[in-house]
C-alpha cells in the first residue's frame, strides 16, 4: 500500500481530478468534501499527506489546518493548500503562518503539484524516522536525557546546567555479587532484565525519571510538589512488586534495598566534547545513594529532607535515629518506610 494523501476539497471534480494524478503515481487516495469530514477522516486513515482546499463553507480550510496544528496527534501531518485563492499574496502568507507547508494555486500543473508532494513526503518520512530513532533510543537512554538534549538545542536550558529541587531514589539489589558468582551469566542477565523491569514499570507509573541503570542499581528523580509521597510510594511499590515476583522463582529470593532523599541538585550535562551525560550531581544524590548502600533486604529507608515534605501525608513509618554514612561528614536522621512484607 502506497502512501496515504488525503485530498479535502467541496468541489468533486476537483477530487476526481487529483485522485487521477495520485493514483498512478502508487499513491493511496481518501477524499473529503468538507472541514468536519477531513478532521473525522485525518484520525480515521492516519494520512501521510493533506492536499487542502481554503475556500469551502461552514469551515475554511485555514480553520482546519489550525485545528489540525494545535491537535498535538496530528500536527506531525504535512499540509499542501492547493486552491484558487492565491492572487493575493497575503492568502498564501496566511495559508503557510497558520501551519501550511506549502501553497498550489489553481489551475496548477500536475507535475509541479506531484513534484511539491514528493518533496512533502520526504520530509514525514524523515519525521517518522526521527521518532522511531527516538523511541528506539529512549530504550536505552534515559528519557531525561533525551528531554535535556531537546532544551539544550532549542536553548531551554543551560549548556552550563540549572540547579532544581528534586527527590532521589537508588535502588539496588542485595546479596547481587554474591548471586552472580554463583550462577551462570545468562541467568544472572535474564535475571537483571526481570527485576529491573518490574522497576522501571513501578517508577514510570508515579512519575519518576530513570536517570541510569548500572548493574543492578537504578536511581530515578522525582519532580514537582509531590516529588517525596510519589517517591515514597513508589519505594513501597516497587518492594510489593518484587516480593510478588520472587514466589514464582524457585531460586533464592532477591531482595532489594532503598534509599530516597529530597534536596537541591545541579541538572546538566557531564563528560567530554564527544561523550555527554545528562545527569544530575550533588550531595542530595550522595546522600540517596549512601542511604540505599545502609537499606536492609525489603527496607525503604529516606531522610528528614524528605520525611519534612510528607508530614501531612498518610505514612507509617519509624525512625531509625542518626546513622554515618561512608564520604558524609555529618549524621544523618533515617527514617524507615514500614511495610507489610516478610523478610
Amino acid at each position: 500500500m502506497g502512501k496515504v494523501i488525503l485530498a479535502v476539497d467541496d468541489k468533486p471534480v476537483n477530487l476526481e481530478l487529483l485522485k487521477a494524478i495520485l493514483l498512478p503515481e502508487g499513491y493511496t487516495v481518501e477524499m473529503a468534501t468538507n472541514g468536519v469530514e477531513a478532521l473525522d477522516k485525518i484520525k480515521q486513515v492516519n494520512p501521510d499527506l493533506i492536499l487542502l482546499d481554503v475556500m469551502m463553507p461552514d469551515m475554511d480550510g485555514y480553520e482546519v489546518c489550525d485545528r489540525i496544528r494545535t491537535d498535538t496527534t496530528l500536527s506531525y501531518i504535512p499540509i499542501i493548500f492547493v486552491t484558487a485563492q492565491h492572487k493575493d499574496p497575503k492568502d498564501m502568507i496566511r495559508g503557510l503562518d497558520i501551519g501550511g507547508d506549502d501553497y498550489i494555486g489553481k489551475p496548477f500543473d500536475p507535475y509541479v503539484l506531484l513534484s511539491r508532494v514528493r518533496s512533502s513526503l520526504r520530509f514525514k518520512e524523515l519525521f517518522d524516522t526521527l521518532s522511531r530513532t527516538k523511541s528506539e533510543l529512549s530504550r536505552y537512554v534515559s528519557l531525561s536525557t533525551i528531554e535535556m538534549v531537546e532544551k539544550s538545542i532549542s536553548g531551554e536550558i543551560q549548556k552550563s546546567g540549572e540547579a532544581r529541587d528534586v527527590t532521589v531514589l537508588f535502588s539496588d539489589i542485595r546479596g547481587f555479587t554474591t548471586l552472580s558468582e554463583s550462577m551462570d551469566p545468562k541467568k544472572v542477565f535474564k535475571m537483571l532484565n526481570l527485576y529491573l523491569s518490574k522497576q522501571i514499570k513501578v517508577i514510570e507509573r508515579y512519575n519518576g525519571i530513570i536517570d541510569k541503570l548500572a548493574g543492578d542499581e537504578v536511581m530515578a528523580i522525582f519532580e514537582g510538589p509531590d516529588m517525596a509521597k510519589n517517591a515514597l510510594n513508589c519505594g513501597r511499590a516497587i518492594i510489593d512488586a518484587l516480593f510478588e515476583s520472587n514466589k514464582h522463582i524457585d531460586d533464592d529470593w532477591v531482595g532489594v534495598g532503598i534509599g530516597i532523599n529530597t534536596g537541591p541538585v545541579y541538572l546538566g550535562s557531564i563528560g567530554s566534547e564527544t561523550i555527554k551525560d545528562f545527569t544530575v550531581v550533588g550531595n542530595t544524590v550522595n546522600v540517596a545513594a549512601r542511604l540505599c548502600g545502609s537499606a536492609k533486604k525489603f527496607q525503604v529507608i529516606f531522610s528528614e529532607f524528605t520525611r519534612s515534605f510528607i508530614e501531612n501525608e498518610d505514612f507509617e513509618y519509624k525512625s531509625a535515629g542518626k546513622i554515618s554514612l561512608k564520604g558524609i561528614s555529618e549524621q544523618v536522621e533515617v527514617f524507615e518506610l514500614l511495610q507489610n512484607i516478610l523478610e
